[in-house]
């Protein structure tokens, strides 16, 4: 069959969640939902271009709907959980005791929780920012450098900076400076300049360096390729709920900041070049 609608999906999503005990981590539903609609291996697993798959982004607007009408409460982080107004509508239609998933002559009763004929929700960009956070980053972002470096890694020295924001020079790959250029730093190689660009905060006075020059370069790699993956999910959604390259773009880039991701080269611009 189609892969079912945000729409279509909210209130088995709904009953679902009330069947495991109210509440329920995204991941713990998919497959569930699912086997419910019938779903073939091919179907489940249709992506959008970049890899995320359609069927799960469709899972977290119908939930993230949910929300905005007051039958689910995601104030847990990374957790869905049943209000008493949605245990009130299950039992209003009849599902409140009954076991998951409900007997096929249930669902061919048109008990949808929005009215017969509503075009798909519509969400803010502030809504589907918070959406599309829980889905990349359930656990929060992970942190560079302490989470990419070789736990063998001993040895390093101290580059000592102004706590003042910091770029590449134009046109180099190695020049790092303050933005009106009062300081001046040559790294050794590119991916030193990317390690301390990484690594700097506004306020940060000194960063550690690995000494060895493969570890520097697989630490930034590895963070690299995190920060693509991370953004390239969350176009991915965006662009599944908005239609839109350019907006789905500003969202991407809104979600890197605040996870305090640093935009790697390949991301300044469209996530999928």
């Amino acid at each position: 069959m189609p892969i079912p609608s945000i729409r279509e999906i909210q209130l088995p999503l709904l009953h679902l969640i009330h069947s495991m005990g109210g509440e329920a981590k995204p991941r713990d539903v998919y497959d569930k939902l699912g086997d419910y609609f019938g779903l073939t291996e091919k179907e489940r697993q249709e992506l959008v271009p970049c890899g995320s798959r359609k069927f799960d982004a469709r899972i977290f607007a119908a939930a993230n709907s949910l929300c905005s009408q007051g039958f689910l409460d995601r104030r847990m982080h990374g957790v869905w959980t049943i209000t008493e107004k949605a245990r009130r509508e299950l039992s209003r239609l009849g599902w409140l005791d009954k076991p998951f998933p409900i007997h096929a002559a249930f669902k061919d009763q048109n008990l949808l929780l929005r009215r017969k004929g509503a075009e798909e929700p519509q969400f803010r960009d502030e809504e589907l920012i918070e959406l599309i956070l829980q889905e990349v980053a359930p656990e929060g972002p992970k942190k560079f450098p302490e989470d990419f470096l070789d736990g063998n890694c001993s040895e390093f020295y101290e580059v000592e900076l102004p706590g003042i924001e910091l770029q590449l020079a134009p046109l180099s790959r190695t020049i790092i400076t303050s933005l009106k250029g009062y300081f001046r730093y040559q790294a050794k190689n590119p991916p030193e300049a990317q390690y301390i660009l990484y690594a700097h905060n506004v306020g940060t006075k000194k960063i550690r360096v690995p000494k060895d020059n493969l570890t520097l370069f697989k630490t930034v790699k590895a963070y690299e390729k995190y920060c693509d993956d991370v953004a390239r999910a969350a176009f991915d959604l965006f662009l599944e709920f908005t239609k839109n390259e350019n907006q789905s773009e500003d969202l991407t880039m809104e979600v890197l900041r605040r996870l305090n991701l640093k935009p790697t080269p390949s991301l300044r611009g469209n996530p999928h070049e």
